[in-house]
């Protein structure tokens, strides 16, 4: 008896590493490919940045809310950086690194904000809870503007010079996958994304550009 149970304690182990190894740990996939501009006289240089993002086909996507804390700055009479991505429901840090005082609103609702004003030295966070874009501005210095483009997911990325980009750290299942840029028409694609997998997803982009 003592033997079988010793041979037992040695076997299960055992068994349950090549049970583990036959069967791989589900891992989160990534999604790549390439966004190509079929707008006559227009190249990707031309537009800004361009977001390719994935959300449920139907409703809203349930997620863990990213816990970074992303910020734009006041610094020089300008918001630093221009331009910001981020998730539904992920919050914005926005201090006041210049000599003046600055006042940051937004008339973008849902998404709507005043922050009142306040000194160098002081900062304000704001939690962005819809999806959309955000044009930010300061109510003392009208040259002042950035954009903020709330994904539905935390599954989003930007395409570089080229149009290439990968978004990596999905769950398997079901997406709607779509592009967004301040001056191209929207793009989309239905996408299935696999345990560990990479799947490739080329999309077009046509029609005539235009403020968004």
């Amino acid at each position: 008896m003592r033997t079988a149970t010793a041979l037992l304690l040695i076997f299960l182990p055992g068994a349950a590493c090549s049970a583990a190894a036959e069967d791989p740990a589900r891992e989160p996939g990534s999604v790549r490919g390439r966004v190509e501009i079929a707008v006559e006289g227009v190249s990707l240089a031309d537009t800004g940045p361009l977001v390719v993002y994935l959300e449920a086909p139907k409703g809203d996507l349930e997620y863990p809310i990213p816990r970074e804390i992303p910020k734009i700055s006041q610094r020089n009479a300008r918001f630093a950086p221009s331009f910001l991505v981020v998730a539904r429901g992920q919050t914005v840090e926005m201090p006041n690194d210049d000599t003046i005082v600055h006042n940051v609103f937004s008339y973008s609702k849902p998404n709507d904000l005043d922050l009142g004003l306040y000194p160098k030295g002081q900062s304000r966070l704001v939690t962005l809870r819809h999806a959309g874009v955000v044009r930010v501005y300061c109510s003392i210095h009208e040259s002042m503007n950035a954009t903020i483009f709330v994904a539905p997911s935390p599954y989003y990325a930007l395409t570089d010079a080229t149009g290439q980009f990968q978004i990596r750290g999905v769950p398997r299942g079901s997406y709607r996958l779509r592009t967004w840029n301040q001056m191209l028409p929207e793009a989309s694609r239905d996408v299935q994304v696999r345990d560990g997998g990479d799947t490739r997803v080329d999309v077009g982009i046509e029609g005539t550009t235009g403020s968004r």
